[in-house]
């Protein structure tokens, strides 16, 4: 056979074999409000999480990823649509009264629009059974809860932010009352597993998003007691919110063995990250300790935006190794369309696709920017509208109240306790330049002066 004929055979071959690979599974597990080092494998002496870590032994530990925004809503819709927040418009999770204060936010969507194609959708559209397991907090009435948004499944997920209680009964509308006791994270781990082994046998997406470790601080006495006399690790020191996160890595544990007891875990994509950064405290109760990160929730320093992330594909992930890989909430579906034969093509999907990293780790590092806007206050007083955005090791804070900016190096300084604005002007006039295109590209919708109180300053 002449060498042309055979080679092209011999891709067809090749075309045919890939075609006949079964695309993966997708399980995306999202846990809420879990800080950067809230877990044993990010460097925690408090926290234990052996499921979480032995999950990160067998995939790729991402040391540089970011949530889509500093709070809840606008991190789950990025998620949903691959857009950041800022061309959304969804940038919040309530405005508070803000009559005092210099700068009025700018009106934004409460609900995912049903014109957006969803991460579910598309997964549907390519044959998949789709399932939403959680928290959802993408909309206040059913007509914009899960179902109204490509997802064959929803347990719990509806209006609410945070649940009333943890305790069954749990005055919750999409999902039953278990016996009286039961404990929510456990129930979520439990449907998951279940859904994972009754659908061995088709294509699935698994979306589980947990209410925890978000407040109220509830678990179970007999997994609080075990911390109780543990020697803290700094700030992070608090028996409950410990068990609460002990309690989801025991859920997460029972969702991989579905996955082996279904015969599906080689061929499933296996993601867990958070949707911001952890909470210092709240109600003035202590939370967390973000340290060595600076800040907190509803904050773009790192301690409000930097999350975990592990993801473990069999074959494909390295096994047990981290990279420095810039990476978003808005690249998971992407990534995710990608690893299933199906990359999108819309020219207003913000991420990226990782399936290189993912295959190759540090030696297929991307080089890309990441930006964030929050044109809103929130409950502390620190908590003031900006924008921000990171280019390699360098990352710029712009206040929107003052127009005072930050410069940081994370490279060298972490924690961000250097600002280098004014050592460094050429740098900051690059990274302001290029936070103003990205701002204007996206159209991000900007607070406006408060006329209320431009007359009260006057008064």
């Amino acid at each position: 056979m002449p060498r042309i004929y055979l080679s092209a055979c011999l891709i067809l071959l090749a075309g045919l074999h890939l075609q006949a690979q079964p695309k993966p599974n997708i399980v995306f597990i999202l846990a809420d409000d879990l800080g950067w080092r809230d877990l044993s494998c990010m460097g925690s002496q408090y926290y234990e999480t052996p499921n979480i870590d032995r999950l990160a032994s067998q995939g790729l530990l991402f040391t540089d990823a970011y949530a889509a925004a500093p709070v809840c809503t606008p991190t789950r819709a990025a998620f949903m649509t691959g857009k950041t927040p800022a061309r959304l418009g969804i940038t919040a999770v309530f405005d508070r009264d803000r009559a005092e204060m210099p700068l009025l936010p700018p009106d934004w969507p409460h609900a995912l629009p049903h014109y957006e194609n969803t991460i579910a959708e598309r997964f549907k559209d390519a044959g998949y059974v789709t399932a939403h397991m959680g928290k959802w907090h993408l909309g206040p009435t059913a007509e914009f809860w899960p179902e109204a948004h490509g997802f064959d499944v929803n347990v719990a997920g509806c209006h609410l932010g945070r649940v009333p209680t943890f305790f069954s009964p749990y005055e919750n509308p999409r999902i039953s009352d278990g016996p009286e006791g039961e404990y929510l994270t456990a129930r979520l781990g439990r449907e998951a597993a279940d859904f994972i082994r009754q659908n061995a046998d088709t294509s699935f997406f698994l979306y589980l998003p947990f209410y925890s470790p978000h407040a109220p601080l509830e678990a179970p006495e007999a997994s609080v007691s075990r911390f109780e006399t543990k020697e803290p690790d700094g700030g992070q020191k608090i028996p409950t919110y410990a068990a609460m996160i002990a309690e989801m890595d025991k859920a997460v544990g029972n969702v991989m063995a579905a996955l082996e007891e279904a015969g599906v875990a080689d061929n499933t994509l296996l993601v867990f990250t958070s949707d911001n950064g952890g909470v210092k405290t709240i109600w003035d109760v202590e939370i967390t300790d973000n340290a060595p990160l600076r800040a907190e929730k509803f904050l773009l320093y790192e301690g409000g935006i930097r999350v975990p992330l592990i993801v473990r594909w069999s074959g494909v992930t390295p096994e047990g190794e981290k990279t420095r890989q810039l990476a978003s909430t808005i690249d998971f579906l992407p990534t995710f369309m990608a690893a299933i034969g199906s990359p999108v093509m819309d020219p207003d999907i913000d991420g990226i696709d990782l399936n290189p990293v993912l295959r190759m780790g540090d030696n297929a590092l991307i080089n890309r920017p990441l930006a964030w806007h929050y044109p809103h206050y929130m409950p502390r007083q620190e908590m003031k509208p900006s924008s921000a955005m990171r280019v390699g090791q360098f990352k710029m804070i712009h206040w929107l109240e003052d127009h005072r900016v930050e410069l940081f190096d994370l490279e060298k300084d972490i924690g961000e306790t250097q600002n280098l604005a004014a050592q460094m002007p050429d740098k900051t006039r690059q990274l302001y330049r290029q936070l103003e295109a990205w701002r204007h590209q996206v159209g991000a919708l900007m607070p406006r002066p408060n006329p209320s109180y431009a007359t009260e300053q006057e008064n």
